[in-house]
Formats: C-alpha cells, sequence, structure tokens
C-alpha cells in the first residue's frame, strides 16, 4: 500500500480515536492536527493518486469502521 494511503487513514484512524475520548479536544486541534491534514491528503490523492489509491482509502476507512463497530 503507497505512503500517501496509510498516511490518509492514519488521520482518519486518529480523528476517530478522538471522537472516543471521555474528554473533548478543542475545535482549534481537530481542525490543525486532524482535519486540516486530512484535506491536505485528499487533495495529494487527486492531484498524484491513482483510481485505485482512491479505492484503498475507502476500504481502509471502511475498515476502520468496522473496527469502531466491533468495540
Amino acid at each position: 500500500m503507497k505512503r500517501i494511503v496509510k498516511s490518509t487513514i492514519s488521520f482518519y484512524r486518529l480523528l476517530i480515536e478522538h471522537s472516543l475520548k471521555p474528554y473533548e479536544a478543542s475545535p482549534q486541534h481537530l481542525l490543525k492536527r486532524m482535519l486540516l491534514p486530512l484535506c491536505g491528503q485528499f487533495n495529494s490523492l487527486i492531484k498524484h493518486g491513482t483510481k485505485n489509491d482512491a479505492w484503498n482509502v475507502i476500504q481502509g476507512f471502511a475498515n476502520e469502521c468496522k473496527i469502531l463497530k466491533h468495540d
């Protein structure tokens, strides 16, 4: 799996992990540390990725959702 795909999935996983914490992260923290980097990854995938990369990202997101359902 390409590094950009793994990185994009890891930002999504980080969002999930923060949503499960007993305290709320500040909106600025979420924006700066998770959402903006995730948006940057999406832009990189659009510019430099392939259709397979996009598919792998969606599969990775789906796998993270499955893990979340089983917890």
